[in-house]
């Protein structure tokens, strides 16, 4: 067994690494005042290439396998979660439903463009009353000749203001299905933008749909078919959330460990303080078991495997895992953890909560991993 990264896909990590530490993490604060992601550093991931990071290299992207993709989305987890976000979706379950299930001439229209960062995607299942449930979906699709007309609210879209086009389900006469809706389709417009309590600059916001008309050539793949593609996307999108999740835990134990080192009190640093040790030492075991559980499910999706029990097992471990190790990082910190948009540890506290919401609560994790034993799915095949 051979745990070492090919020296390519080292360069690639670093080269994200350098990125979000000189970059990103440089103007973190001017992000939380404006709740804007500065033009240079969507400039930079276009330079980079990471708009393409999922889409194959006929379209003009990298093609990326999923280990690939969770290092640089690790990377990208050390850094403001809003521009995380807005890549990961892009890349993620913006994209990846059309790489595997669009037709050929879809592919052509939308991938090239995308993989530029030309046309920015979004992912559009959540709905009011279907989150985590998603099989209560309301929105509905109708056809009326060569057209489907939409009706129906989606809530919590990331990137919903900035996106030229919509990986978006409906209803269907023959169940739930998979559209691809441009963002200047007539009868679809951008509701709420919500004020989050982190991710500032990912503008997650509601999408109307008030008789939206679209051709019918927006339709992926088979109606009713939808709910499996949307499983497929989420399954690798948990995975690369994880390791968004090991890229905050890693950098929150830094902060706190470089903190620590420095703050003295009784008359010697805090991590000199067998109780704060301890703490950091937990820290450091967390975040090397999620990692570890990660890159497994990653390397299980890249082999062909569905990967579901793996998939939400690094989910929620490395979300729960990561919660802890940044609320015991701000504890560190004392009173200063607790000012807001000062030290970066309280950022990254906020930004991280909702890991353990989207993409499937740890509360769906526990009952998707429950309901993969009860099927005789109680240990991975990789042995």
């Amino acid at each position: 067994m051979d745990f070492r990264i090919a020296e390519e896909d080292r360069l690639l990590r670093d080269s994200a690494r350098s990125f979000v530490e000189e970059q990103a993490n440089a103007v973190w604060q001017q992000i939380e005042r404006t709740g804007e992601i500065p033009q240079h550093l969507i400039d930079g991931m276009k330079e980079l290439g990471l708009f393409g990071l999922s889409i194959p290299p006929e379209y003009g992207g990298l093609g990326f396998s999923v280990v690939q993709k969770a290092l640089v989305h690790e990377m990208m987890g050390r850094g403001p979660w809003g521009l995380a976000s807005f890549l990961s979706v892009h890349t993620g379950i913006g994209c990846v439903g059309i790489v595997r299930f669009a037709n050929e001439t879809q592919k052509r229209n939308y991938l090239p463009k995308m993989a530029t960062g030309e046309w920015i995607g979004s992912f559009a299942l959540t709905e009011p009353g279907a989150g985590s449930d998603a099989g209560a979906l309301a929105t509905k699709a109708e056809r009326k000749g060569d057209q489907y007309i939409l009706n129906g609210r989606k809530v919590f879209i990331t990137n919903a203001p900035k996106a030229h086009h919509f990986f978006l389900f409906a209803r269907t006469d023959k169940g739930i299905s998979a559209f691809i809706v441009d963002a200047d389709s007539p009868g679809l417009a951008i509701g709420q933008v919500f004020d989050t309590l982190g991710h500032v600059g990912g503008a997650l916001s509601e999408v109307v749909l008030e008789d939206c008309r679209i051709p019918t050539t927006a339709l992926v793949g088979e109606e009713g078919k939808g709910f499996d593609y949307a499983k497929r996307c989420l399954a690798e999108g948990r995975t690369t959330l994880a390791s968004r999740c090991v890229g905050a835990a890693q950098k929150a134990m830094e902060l706190a460990l470089e903190y620590a080192s420095k703050r003295k009190t009784f008359g010697q640093p805090l991590a000199d303080h067998q109780a704060i040790s301890f703490r950091l030492a937990q820290m450091s075991v967390r975040t090397e078991a999620s990692r570890l559980v990660v890159y497994r499910s990653a390397w299980m999706l890249d082999q062909g495997h569905a990967a579901i029990r793996e998939s939400s097992t690094a989910k929620f471990m490395a979300a729960e895992s990561a919660w802890q190790t940044v609320d015991d990082a701000l504890q560190l910190f004392g009173g200063n953890g607790y000012i807001r948009a000062e030290y970066m540890i309280e950022r990254i506290w906020r930004d991280l909560r909702v890991a353990r919401v989207y993409d499937g609560s740890s509360e769906v994790q526990q009952i998707v991993i429950a309901h993969q034993l009860r099927k005789g799915d109680i240990e991975s095949p990789w042995l």
